[in-house]
């Protein structure tokens, strides 16, 4: 029996329920007119981020942050469309998420769901999508072809979901204009890249003369996957887990649309406090900029954040705390709109979790060299480890780093662990740490005019040399 069998009674009922409900009150519509899905993802390599709680297909696969803030960051990092699946029981979202992802985002959201009455378009409409979802194989076809047409008569997008020939058959003879091709088996649960190429022949201008959408579903991890996939003639391509099991999703979504290198270290420029320097080092390349909120020479104020944040509304932000509240720490996240968060005071592992589960957001922890804190470092689950010098070290030879710093990397990085090394470095120097192939390197007084302030010339030197 396949997944759709057993989920069906479940679904039958729902329906019924839904019509009751609705026969005592006309739903509503919640937030903001149908935002436009079909344009989208027209353009190529386009994404479509899903977010869920859990699946069957993963039993050990548990999402604790929050789905809105996911979103907020699926945007930012350049998906072109959100994806929840509303099926409670087997995913653990549903269709109350569906308002609080609109709000974090402007991107249109397609509600997932194993549609076999038209009531339940109607509820997924007045829950605030603005696509849903059609399983060609779960109704016969004369059902398939006027869910179809009920939900474009409410103004919605509809992504006709196929797993073989005949399912696309079923789908252009229905009229539908976005056709996904899931390469998830629904009976073992199992995926398989290849189908999307064996069934896109069917979909080709030749023999489909009409304007129409193609989409590649499941399984999708790699972007050497997508540039594939988009020379055979696939538009977009929708994808959750890869998203979700990252330690950070938004880099994920980067890698996927090849706007950071799956290899390649990232490059953080720390302790910015004005829009023209956040600009410049953007350009530069830099992959992250860091925004210090302890105090420092560097601290920057939460509406000077907001305007950093506005001069580069597609840049990631990392936020820099040091031993404050996990409350205040949400709220300057929530108000300037950061994308990760970066602990350097004796925040517990328990501490970390809470901010990572609270905010949404990946969190990277320093430890400074011969700190007893190191011999802690196994206990902190976060996405990153910050290797930094001690305040007040003594001052490396010009030209080179810390060796017990690139010691400890050394073994924290055989341990699993993505390393981000920080401690001196400049334009002069950062060979030598790149070439322990860190997850990423942490420039701030190396590439400065003065305190606060950054020499764009050398910002520039430094992005030649991280991502030449």
């Amino acid at each position: 029996m396949s997944f759709l069998d057993r989920i069906r009674p479940a679904k039958e009922h729902e329906a019924a329920a839904l019509r009751k409900t609705h026969a005592a009150r006309t739903p509503a519509r919640i937030g903001d007119p149908v935002r436009p899905f079909a344009p989208a993802l027209r353009g190529g390599q386009r994404l479509i981020a899903e977010v869920k709680r859990c699946s069957p297909s993963d039993p050990g696969f548990r999402q604790t942050a929050a789905l809105d803030r996911l979103a907020a960051v699926y945007e930012r990092s350049g998906a072109a469309a959100i994806s929840i699946v509303t099926d409670r029981a087997n995913f653990g979202s549903s269709l109350t998420d569906v308002a609080g992802l609109r709000a974090a985002s402007r991107l249109p959201v397609i509600a997932k769901d194993f549609i076999l009455d038209e009531v339940q378009i109607d509820a997924a409409w007045a829950a605030g999508a603005d696509a849903v979802l059609l399983i060609a194989r779960f109704v016969a076809q004369e059902r398939l072809t006027a869910l179809l047409n009920h939900a474009e008569q409410l103004g919605l997008a509809v992504l006709m979901e196929c797993h073989d020939a005949r399912d696309v058959s079923a789908a252009l003879a229905a009229g539908a204009g976005i056709i996904g091709l899931n390469n998830r088996d629904l009976a073992a649960l199992t995926t398989d890249i290849a189908l999307t190429s064996r069934l896109l022949p069917l979909l080709s201008r030749e023999l489909v003369p009409r304007e129409l959408v193609r989409v590649s579903e499941s399984g999708l991890q790699h972007r050497d996957q997508i540039t594939r996939l988009d020379a055979e003639g696939v538009d977009a391509f929708l994808i959750g887990h890869a998203l979700l099991k990252h330690p950070d999703p938004g880099r994920k979504v980067r890698q996927l649309l090849g706007r950071e290198d799956e290899d390649g270290p990232l490059l953080k420029i720390c302790g910015l406090t004005t829009a023209d320097d956040a600009v410049a080092a953007a350009a530069a390349g830099a992959d992250l900029l860091g925004l210090i909120f302890a105090d420092s020479p560097r601290h920057i104020t939460i509406e000077r954040a907001a305007v950093i944040r506005r001069a580069v509304p597609g840049a990631r932000l990392v936020g820099v705390f040091r031993d404050e509240t996990p409350e205040r720490i949400e709220a300057v996240a929530l108000a300037a709109g950061l994308d990760l968060l970066q602990l350097h005071g004796g925040e517990s592992p328990e501490v970390c979790r809470r901010l990572r589960e609270q905010t949404g957001l990946p969190v990277i922890k320093v430890f400074e060299t011969g700190s007893p804190a190191l011999d802690l470092v196994d206990g902190y689950d976060t996405a990153y480890v910050l290797l930094d010098r001690p305040k007040g070290a003594a001052n490396v030879a010009d030209g080179a780093v810390d060796e017990e710093l690139l010691e400890i990397a050394g073994r924290l990085q055989a341990a699993g662990r993505q390393v981000i090394l920080a401690g001196g470095l400049d334009p002069a120097n950062i060979e030598q740490s790149l070439g322990m192939a860190p997850a990423g390197v942490d420039v701030c007084r190396g590439v400065e005019a003065e305190p606060g302030r950054k020499d764009h010339e050398l910002l520039r030197t430094l992005g030649r040399k991280v991502h030449p």
